[in-house]
């Protein structure tokens, strides 16, 4: 228990020794952030439902289409349709498929807004014109049905505060052990 008083003793006349590791390295996170090039997105909203009729189970389309769409097949589809094309590793940072109650949202990113539009478009063309295809289903009827309910033709800047939010208070935190650590060095 001294050894606990003495600590609170010491951190009290060297509070110092805590605030500045916290506030170096929390600010290290947001100097880093200014460092990065800002990022943009666009980004399309459609539900996704197959042309034959439903099974017992369901339509699981649009449940199963961010699984292919990162798939080295359908990114080499999407990336025969862009001009100028662009490698398969560069598709993969900037496309990014999700599924919410079968609502699929298509999101491109990067730092340059030129070829967003272009991406997103590839991407939604390739699943309309290959249909169930990409599932491996053969036979008369591929085709999907896509239905367009949001589109964001204008690229916007991605926030990402919450990231840089986390990212300060952990650096902040490990910076406070670490100047804990030296206040702790004091104690003999």
């Amino acid at each position: 228990m001294a050894d606990f008083a003495r600590l609170y003793a010491i951190i009290r006349h060297r509070w110092w020794y805590i605030l500045i590791p916290t506030v170096v390295l929390a600010g290290s996170a947001l100097a880093q952030q200014y460092a990065l090039p800002h990022r943009i997105a666009v980004s399309l909203e459609f539900v996704l439902t197959s042309h034959a009729p439903m099974n017992d189970t369901g339509d699981t389309l649009a449940y199963d289409f961010p699984a292919i769409s990162r798939g080295d097949d359908y990114r080499q589809k999407v990336i025969a349709l862009i001009t100028p094309p662009i490698s398969s590793e560069a598709l993969a940072s900037m496309l990014d498929v999700r599924n919410s109650d079968r609502v699929v949202t298509i999101t491109v990113s990067g730092g340059d807004g030129r070829q967003l539009v272009a991406i997103r478009d590839a991407a939604l063309a390739v699943l309309v014109r290959d249909g169930t295809l990409l599932w491996g289903k053969n036979g008369s009827d591929t085709a999907v049905n896509v239905v367009v309910l949001h589109k964001n033709d204008t690229p916007q800047r991605q926030t990402i505060y919450a990231t840089l939010l986390a990212t300060m208070l952990l650096r902040g935190f490990a910076g406070a052990l670490i100047g804990l650590l030296f206040v702790a060095r004091r104690i003999r």
